[in-house]
């Protein structure tokens, strides 16, 4: 596998950012069934998902509801149900993410390529890994809410299930699995030391908003720590016996 070619070119299309309100994964997760919310608000959005292979962006319209509620929030974002509503009338669920802070739309559209650029290197992680349960991560996209004066969010699938935090960007090993260490081992070798694909979070070896580490601290957005982050990673993680068996440098 070739490692991935950094773009430094723009991260996606030219779109004005407004403030904020107070990521091949089966189709079974895709089109998880979603209960109609209460009050129905449908709004009008441009998708647009990442192809890391073309290096290229593409855009469909879509209607959505999203909840003005969060159930979840944190330092940066808030994370609300959101339903996408297709021609034929199935409702398909997703969760939105809104940032909390003042970015650029560049960084909007940087974050979101990180699972799609992940899902590269978990596709050559099963071909030679040698586990029978493929990793995979969920596609994340890019909203233009255009009912809203062209707010830009992210969404990506619902992820249903018991949702562990294996380790993040600055070298914390939060579980002893054996698949999501040996996961970002890999990356920093296949990739020619490139980048190291880290934050590894999700359900069983479904995995949802990895961070991206460049040895240039270049792109991949606000958590990019670069090499400093690499190095803390390097120095906590112990080589298990699919690093062995993939043939990882100690």
């Amino acid at each position: 596998m070739q490692p991935h070619q950094i773009s430094h070119r723009s991260a996606g299309p030219n779109y004005p950012i407004a403030a904020a309100p107070a990521r091949a994964v089966p189709s079974a997760v895709q089109r998880a069934p979603a209960p109609a919310p209460k009050k129905e608000k449908i709004e009008r959005a441009l998708k647009h998902t990442y192809d890391a292979e073309k290096d290229e962006w593409t855009r469909e319209s879509v209607l959505v509801i999203i909840e003005d509620k969060p159930f979840q929030q944190g330092c940066m974002r808030t994370a609300h149900h959101m339903t996408e509503v297709e021609e034929d009338g199935c409702r398909c669920a997703f969760v939105a993410k809104f940032t909390k802070i003042s970015v650029t739309a560049e960084s909007i559209f940087e974050d979101s390529k990180l699972s799609m650029i992940s899902q590269l290197y978990a596709d050559e992680f099963n071909r030679v890994s040698g586990v029978d349960k493929k990793v995979a991560f969920l596609p994340s996209y890019v909203l233009v809410l255009q009912d809203r004066g062209n707010l830009l969010c992210c969404s990506e699938p619902v992820l249903s299930g018991n949702y562990l935090k294996h380790n993040n960007n600055d070298g914390v090993v939060a579980t002893a699995r054996m698949v999501p260490q040996a996961f970002t081992h890999f990356t920093w070798e296949c990739s020619r030391h490139k980048i190291l694909i880290c934050d590894i979070q999700g359900v069983g070896d479904y995995y949802t908003d990895p961070q991206i580490l460049s040895s240039d601290g270049a792109g991949f957005g606000l958590g990019n720590a670069g090499v400093e982050g690499v190095i803390k990673f390097m120095k906590t993680h112990q080589c298990n016996e699919i690093c062995k068996h993939i043939g990882l440098t100690p």
